[in-house]
């Protein structure tokens, strides 16, 4: 089964990719020996002409996707802004979502989070995995723990500290 991932908000926010550093480039200005030291690779035909999209290191290729949902409900959140959220298990992944998060919040607003398994978003959630971070307060709430979060670089802390976990339930704050 495939694990989903969706982000929750009050308001609509800004679709498509966050913190990945993409390139395009006309198939007929790079060679194969420049397109075997990239990281990754995809080949795109676009209005008749041939381009790769390269990234050239894995930080440049790590970065979220926000794709909004308009024909689902999740039961578990509050807000009613449904995107889905590709964010692979990765650290750099989980520092392009907590910046994205960072600079989308308002004081007195939140961002709610949901994982699952397709077609399992009405399942019961998991209440031990659920997570509440205080970002101004700078507290990051786990199973019944509380954890500091490092005011000089919040979105590493969070990074280092956030793992997805199946049917978890995540409250973001301001």
């Amino acid at each position: 089964m495939t694990e989903k991932h969706y982000l929750v908000a009050n308001k609509r926010l800004q679709q498509g990719e966050y913190g990945s550093n993409p390139m395009w480039v006309l198939a007929e200005e790079i060679g194969e020996n420049e397109l075997r030291k990239v990281y990754f690779r995809q080949m795109h035909e676009i209005k008749g002409q041939k381009y790769w999209l390269i990234y050239k290191t894995k930080d440049d290729y790590l970065g979220i996707t926000i794709e909004r949902r308009r024909d689902l409900t999740i039961p578990h959140v509050t807000n009613k802004f449904v995107y889905e959220l590709d964010c692979p298990d990765e650290r750099l992944a989980y520092e392009a979502l907590f910046r994205f998060v960072e600079e989308r919040l308002w004081v007195g607003e939140k961002i709610e989070l949901y994982s699952c398994y397709d077609g399992e978003e009405d399942a019961a959630r998991r209440t031990a995995c659920d997570t509440v971070i205080h970002l101004d307060s700078g507290l990051y709430i786990t199973g019944g723990a509380t954890f500091p979060i490092s005011k000089e670089n919040q979105v590493a802390d969070l990074a280092r500290k956030f793992r997805w976990c199946e049917r978890q339930y995540v409250v973001i704050q301001r």
